[in-house]
Order: structure tokens, then C-alpha cells, then sequence
């Protein structure tokens, strides 16, 4: 278990070969809708990552810089593309906004240490601190400013999943019987979604609620992980199918348990699912056929789940990362 995992989304559908700040060609954040498709929205150096969107349609993601690191970033239709800054070290992320614009990430300090961080909606930088330990993330934030993510216990033994609600404490969300959890994404009533090592040593999807605890959704066969949820209590994320291989997207619910979301086409090729709202559309992606070459963003919609291709932008791959309340899709593509 990871604990910088949400960190490193775009390395899910790019080459393993180099490090993900090296890769070619280069990669532009992008919003898509129905009305307008598939939009460049830029960099403010290299490549550029969108990862989350509100209702209005501010964008939150990160950038790399001309020295190598990653920035994190706010965009807004009036401002465009603004550089949030670091905790004086070399590098942030951002990994979730709200409706009101604050922004929920990691950034380094000047000794190198990551924390969980909040941007408000001015751009001041707030530190959010850890479960004791020395390292945190912060992973996603609901229209309450709650926010969750994973942080180093006391003696940095393990990693756990936490919700941080207002100005409290961080509170430990525990794991599945293993040593380490991770929370990805909080809905509106701070349903928690993320992953867990079981007593088994496995990697499972898990729910977590203040009535419930933790809730292990299972797998399509065998490991699992969430990543997105909505205020249904509705969860994406990807499962390994029995075998070991392929991974697929799956949508999970209450009433229906863990449903395979499939691929473009193959059933032997990968896909994931990362954002969903309140209409259970979905946004992820899928390669396009078993040799897992290349990928493209795409959304699962309707009753039935069918799934979308969205393109690229002119480059080889692409993958959509959230989905706003009204549909638009954000994420990134290749642009050559």
C-alpha cells in the first residue's frame, strides 16, 4: 500500500517504463462536454493534469514545472490557470475541489516532508497536519470542506485512512484488518470511500460510515480499490477479475453489490473508473483492446452503463478523471 497512490493516477494508463514526470509525448489537462467535446485547457509549463471539477466548473489539478515538479493548480473560466503553490518545498498536488473553490492536496515543505493541504478560495495555503506521524495526503472534499485522505501513524509504522471535519482533528477511519488503509473520496453526508489491506493481506475496496465503520465491498475476483462515490453512497473504482488479469471498472451499490462496468470492447482489456455524481455517471477509462496499448477517457451512462468513448486530443491516450454534476468530464490527454 502506497500512500502517495492518488498521487500518481496518471501513471494508470501511461507507460511504466520512465518516470511518470518523463514521459512522451506530453499530456494537457482537458474539459469535455456533450455541447463542446474534448477542450485543451493548457499548462502553465510541460504536462498538465486535471483531476477534479465543481459545479461550476472550476478546475483542479497539477502542472510541471520547468524544473520537473509537479505544481497544483486552479482554474477558473475567468482566470484561467493559476500555480497554487507549495509548503516552501519543491512540489503539490491537488486532488479535489469544492463549490466554493477550495481545493483539497499534498505539498512538500522545505525539508522534503509531504502533508495533506487545503487552498482556500483566495489561495492561502493551510497545512492539515497528520495522524501522528511524520507524512500525509489529502484526496478528496465534499461541499461541507470535510476532507479525507491517508497519513502516517505515530512512529510512521503504518498508513491509515482519516476524515478531518471543520477545524477538528484528523480522525483515524481504521482498516480492514490489515496494517493500512487509504481514503480516496467523501460524499455530502461524509460517506468515505478507499482501500484497505485485509487480514488477509489482500487490497479491498472498502465503504466507511460513521453508523457502519468499515464496510469491505469485495471484488470481481480478486483485488480491489474505490476511488469515487457519490451522495447515493454509490461507489466506483477497479477490480483484478478472477485470474489475476484484466482489471475492469466497477460500479457498486447497495441493492446490486460490485458490477463490472466492462471495456471498450475487448473484455481482456483494462479499464478503471475514478469520478461519479448523482446521476451515476461515471468517468474513467478503458484501453481499447487486450494488448493494453492505448486508452481513452471515457463515461459510463444511462440505467444500463454504456460506455463512451471521449477521443484524445490528437495524441495516443487519454483517461477522464471526474465528472461534475452536470456532466462535464475533466482529465487529460496526449496532445502529440
Amino acid at each position: 500500500m502506497k500512500l502517495y497512490s492518488a498521487l500518481l493516477l496518471p501513471l494508470l494508463c501511461l507507460s511504466f517504463d520512465v518516470p511518470a514526470f518523463a514521459q512522451q509525448p506530453t499530456q494537457h489537462a482537458f474539459i469535455w462536454s456533450q455541447k463542446s467535446s474534448m477542450k485543451d485547457l493548457g499548462s502553465l509549463g510541460a504536462s498538465s493534469y486535471a483531476v477534479a471539477i465543481n459545479a461550476s466548473g472550476q478546475v483542479a489539478g497539477y502542472f510541471v514545472n520547468g524544473l520537473g515538479n509537479p505544481h497544483a493548480f486552479r482554474r477558473t473560466t475567468s482566470g484561467g490557470m493559476k500555480d497554487l503553490g507549495t509548503l516552501g518545498g519543491d512540489f503539490s498536488f491537488a486532488s479535489g475541489i469544492d463549490n466554493s473553490g477550495v481545493v483539497v492536496g499534498s505539498a512538500s515543505n522545505a525539508s522534503g516532508t509531504v502533508h495533506a493541504v487545503l487552498w482556500t478560495a483566495k489561495g492561502v495555503i493551510k497545512d492539515l497536519g497528520t495522524l501522528g506521524g511524520s507524512s500525509s495526503e489529502g484526496s478528496g472534499i465534499n461541499q461541507k470542506a470535510d476532507i479525507v485522505g491517508s497519513s502516517s501513524t505515530q512512529g510512521d509504522t503504518a498508513t491509515h485512512a482519516f476524515i478531518k471535519i471543520g477545524s477538528r482533528r484528523m480522525t483515524d477511519l481504521g482498516t480492514l484488518g490489515g496494517a493500512s488503509s487509504v481514503a480516496s473520496a467523501v460524499n455530502f453526508y461524509r460517506a468515505v470511500a478507499g482501500n484497505s489491506i485485509t487480514g488477509n493481506g489482500d487490497d479491498h475496496a472498502f465503504l466507511w460510515t460513521k453508523a457502519g465503520g468499515m464496510q469491505d465491498l469485495g471484488t470481481l475476483g480478486q483485488l480491489s480499490d474505490a476511488i469515487g462515490i457519490n451522495d447515493l453512497e454509490h461507489v466506483v473504482g477497479y477490480s483484478f477479475l478472477t485470474g489475476g488479469s484484466p482489471f475492469h471498472a466497477f460500479l457498486w451499490t447497495k441493492s446490486g453489490g460490485m458490477q463490472d462496468l466492462g471495456t471498450l470492447g475487448d473484455f481482456d482489456a483494462n479499464s478503471d473508473s475514478f469520478g461519479i455524481n448523482r446521476s451515476d455517471e461515471i468517468a474513467g477509462y478503458s484501453y481499447t483492446d487486450h494488448t493494453n496499448a492505448v486508452c481513452h477517457a471515457v463515461v459510463w451512462r444511462g440505467t444500463n452503463h454504456q460506455i463512451s468513448d471521449l477521443g484524445t486530443l490528437g495524441g495516443k491516450n487519454s483517461t477522464s478523471s471526474a465528472i461534475n454534476a452536470s456532466g462535464t468530464v475533466v482529465g487529460w490527454s496526449d496532445i502529440n
